[in-house]
């Protein structure tokens, strides 16, 4: 800030993208961004965290009379990004969706509309150099599972309370190279305003809530 005063707007803006590295609150990282795009720069706060904005997501399932948390639908049993399957009204396949939310929230009702009682999956690549112990952070308003590699991780079938990020801290182990990060989420049937959002976030971190990055270099279903 004393180079801001200053007005050495070079200094500052090292000084400001060095402690982005370091700071781990979201207050703090808020802050630091707000400077730096008052000195004129992008910071790509979705990559600060560590949310992944690359997904594959199908749907929609049956989610009526909230069934969808329990119910066991083919990508739970094996995921096969070119597989076509029944859905709630006919037939459904995966399609690429890119977050360009700050907070990466995936809203499952940009690619399939805003419906009720329905149940839907989001599957995203990620590639670790390394095998290694991380966090899967998530938050959301609604139902939800997560899976890593085939293995359940956790859910809560609850539905429109307060989401936050990092509602959910999952501790998770990476494998080297391909992961596969699954999320089923759902919608029930409520019909009023406050209870439309249909969406999640997710973050993956080391234990100290560092932001671990995929390493692959082409986006999930890319040709």
């Amino acid at each position: 800030a004393q180079f801001q005063a200053a007005g050495d707007k070079a200094r500052a803006v090292f000084r400001f993208r060095q402690s982005l590295t370091f700071v781990r609150e979201v207050d703090q990282i808020d802050g630091i961004a707000k400077q730096l795009r008052a000195l004129g720069q992008t910071v790509d706060l979705p990559r600060v965290f560590g949310f992944v904005s690359q997904w594959k997501v199908i749907g929609p399932f049956d989610g009526v009379a909230r069934k969808g948390f329990a119910a066991v639908y083919p990508p739970e049993e094996r995921i096969d990004l070119e597989a076509e399957y029944e859905g709630k009204s006919g037939h459904v396949r995966w399609q690429g969706f890119v977050s360009t939310d700050e907070r990466g929230v995936v809203s499952m009702n940009k690619p399939f509309g805003a419906l009720k009682g329905v149940t839907a999956y989001a599957v995203a690549e990620f590639y670790a150099d390394k095998p290694r112990a991380v966090e899967l952070r998530l938050g959301s308003q609604n139902a939800w599972k997560v899976w890593l590699n085939g293995k359940f991780l956790f859910g809560m079938d609850e539905y429109h309370r307060n989401k936050a990020m990092d509602q959910y801290r999952m501790n998770a182990w990476l494998q080297s190279g391909r992961n596969l990060i699954l999320v089923k989420v759902c919608q029930n049937e409520q019909t009023d305003d406050w209870a439309g959002d249909w969406d999640f976030q997710l973050r993956v971190c080391d234990l100290l809530g560092t932001p671990v990055h995929s390493i692959a270099t082409t986006k999930p279903g890319a040709k």
